[in-house]
């Protein structure tokens, strides 16, 4: 799988974006609209959500988008994901975070989803590049200011590698598709012991087994048992 190789360094993000037009918002709700947790419907389609942890915020859905009062004043305006777009605007922080997943083809012609997650200022200036993420069936990997991670599944079993930039250059530097690239004959032969300490030599490793973090030698018992079920 080449996923990797198309994002490398990274997806590049927008220096500016087109702010959408906010366009005759609803009217902040009032005593006559009951304030429920489970939402409240209108007959025109208009829905009316109290906040699952403010009682004094509603959340009011309609074709536009989805409007965020606190009492009166309107926080927060997100508006509707159009091919996989959307811009949620934050008018407290006054900041627009873009909300976005496109659909690319990889070298093999196969499907690859790339998410960005990146803040703009009310003008559409960037603020922050936020996080890009490419996924292709049980392949992710997510580059962002919190560095970068690949996780991949096989069958119940999750692989997480966190570069850890002490470790990389410390082991003479590889890069994780590199490393990669060398685990995975070892996962696949089911040996995950080796796999794990050869890993921790160049990344931070997290294992999963149906969702639950495990110690490698777990993980080898658990991965016998079902192949000998």
């Amino acid at each position: 799988m080449r996923i990797v190789e198309i994002t490398q360094p990274s997806m590049p993000v927008a220096q500016k974006i087109k702010p959408m037009k906010l366009q005759d918002p609803p009217k902040a709700p009032d005593a006559t609209i009951p304030r429920w947790r489970d939402g409240y419907s209108t007959k025109d389609g208009t829905t009316y959500k109290q906040d699952k942890y403010n009682d004094n915020i509603m959340h009011v859905s309609d074709g536009g988008g989805t409007y965020t009062f606190d009492g009166d004043r309107l926080i927060k305006w997100t508006t509707p994901r159009i091919a996989g777009y959307r811009q949620i605007h934050d008018f407290v922080n006054k900041t627009i975070k873009v909300d976005a997943d496109t659909i690319v083809q990889s070298p093999e012609g196969g499907e690859v989803v790339v998410s960005t997650k990146s803040v703009y200022d009310l003008e559409g200036n960037l603020k922050d590049a936020g996080n890009t993420k490419v996924s292709s069936g049980g392949f992710s990997t997510s580059t962002g200011t919190g560095g970068t991670e690949i996780r991949y599944s096989m069958g119940d079993l999750e692989i997480r590698l966190k570069a850890n930039p002490r470790k990389a250059q410390a082991a003479n530097t590889v890069d994780l598709k590199g490393l990669k690239d060398k685990l995975m004959p070892l996962f696949s032969g089911k040996e995950i012991w080796k796999a794990a300490k050869l890993a921790n030599k160049y990344a931070d490793i997290k294992l999963l087994w149906k969702g639950a973090a495990k110690h490698p030698a777990e993980i080898e018992t658990l991965m016998k048992k079902t192949a000998g079920a």
